[in-house]
Parts: C-alpha cells; sequence; structure tokens
C-alpha cells in the first residue's frame, strides 16, 4: 500500500513539472508577444531627452483576439487598463485576463488583479489572486494504418495554479513564488508555502510547510454498483 502512494506521489510530481511549465510558458510568451507588439511605438523626441516619469501611453478596456488559419479563436487577452512606463521599460495591466487554445484543443486560461512585464519583455509578474488553469478534455487520436493500431482517446485532467504571486522568467523558462501556493491535478493537490520551477531541468521545489493529498484512482470494480441484497 505504502509503495503504491510513493509511486502516485512520484508520477504525478513528474506530471505536473511537465505540465505545467508548458501551459505558463506557452501563454506568457504570448502574451508579452501580442500585447507589448500591439503598443504604439514611442515617438523620438528631437531633444533626446531621457525617459521621463510616468505612463509614456495607455490602453483601457482592451481586448486581443488571434485566429487560427481555419477562422477559429485561438487566444484572447484582457484588461481593464495598461500603462507602459518608459523609464522602467515596463508594461502595467490591471485585470488581467487570458484564454488559449491549442492546436490539441486544450483549453487553458490565466488571471490576477495585476500583471507586470519587464526587462525587455522577457519577464512577466501576476500579482493578486494569480490563477493558471488547464481545463480537462479529450481527443481522439487516429490510428496507424501501417502498424494497424486502431484509435486511441487521451484525456487530460484539469490542472491548476493558485496564489497571490507568480514571477516568470521566459528566457531561462523558471517560475518562482515566494506566497503560498496551492497546485492541483486533477482531484491530487500540493500546497506549499513557496514554489520554484524549472522548465529546463523538469523539476518543481516546494519550500516551507507542504501538504499532499492524494486521491486514489478508481478502478472499474470500486465504481461499479454493488448487487442488493435479497
Amino acid at each position: 500500500m505504502k509503495n503504491r502512494w510513493v509511486l502516485q506521489l512520484l508520477r504525478l510530481v513528474d506530471q505536473l513539472t511537465q505540465s505545467l511549465p508548458i501551459v505558463l510558458m506557452g501563454m506568457l510568451a504570448l502574451l508579452t508577444y501580442w500585447l507589448v507588439k500591439s503598443m504604439p511605438a514611442q515617438e523620438l523626441s528631437n531633444d533626446m531627452d531621457t525617459p521621463r516619469p510616468g505612463p509614456d501611453y495607455t490602453m483601457e478596456h482592451f481586448t486581443l483576439r488571434v485566429f487560427g488559419q481555419s477562422g477559429v479563436m485561438r487566444h484572447q487577452i484582457e484588461g481593464a487598463g495598461a500603462q507602459h512606463f518608459p523609464d522602467s521599460a515596463h508594461l502595467d495591466i490591471q485585470n488581467f485576463k487570458m484564454r488559449s487554445v491549442n492546436t490539441q484543443g486544450r483549453i487553458s486560461s490565466a488571471s490576477s488583479d495585476r500583471a507586470v512585464i519587464s526587462n525587455g519583455d522577457s519577464e512577466l509578474e501576476l500579482m493578486g489572486d494569480a490563477r493558471i488553469v488547464r481545463q480537462a478534455g479529450s481527443r481522439l487520436r487516429p490510428g496507424n494504418a501501417a502498424s494497424k493500431s486502431a484509435a486511441t482517446k487521451e484525456e487530460w485532467p484539469r490542472l491548476t495554479y493558485n496564489s497571490e504571486y507568480l514571477h516568470v522568467n521566459l528566457d531561462t523558462e523558471q517560475a518562482r513564488s515566494h506566497k503560498p501556493v496551492v497546485l492541483t491535478r486533477g482531484d491530487d493537490r500540493f500546497m506549499a508555502d513557496q514554489m520554484d520551477l524549472d522548465q529546463v531541468a523538469h523539476t518543481i521545489e516546494l519550500k516551507g510547510r507542504v501538504r499532499t493529498m492524494l486521491v486514489p484512482t478508481k478502478t472499474p470494480e470500486s465504481t461499479s454498483p454493488k448487487p442488493l441484497k435479497p
């Protein structure tokens, strides 16, 4: 029994380290590209003054949508407001929301009270009710005619990240939080005081008080109704 729980824990960690970084990096890389590139270019002043404090341009209640070649919407970015600060070269977004659908049909979303893009569009911070979700779903994978294999059904569980803070570095492919985090995959859950995630190394380091809740996988015998006694 103990070995089964250990194997389930190791398998969960492996799935989290493979799935969560892909969700984070893919969505946030798209955000930095489309949102920053959609902003108007800053006009150069004649006297070449140094950047002054305060925003040089703003956006209010904006929505960006990206469509695939078939016309289906793939990505959507929303914000109640955005300000670009030339002195520190960062973009500040309020009430940030994002939704993404990849080519496999996997739906992911991210949201926070505030998002800040900085350091040449390579770093992003989500602050205040930071939440990332990959929805549960499934798809039918066609079989291989050469090997005469039948079509198979691929399923993926709901994957979530919840915290008051998240810092993502797209260059190093790392994410971290110095505040309590909750990671879930399906019914399984990890809780920790801090988190360091490295996509290159495929590792998640949970720090402080770490708690886990693992739900045993249901077998056909456990889900089938028991016969009634006469």
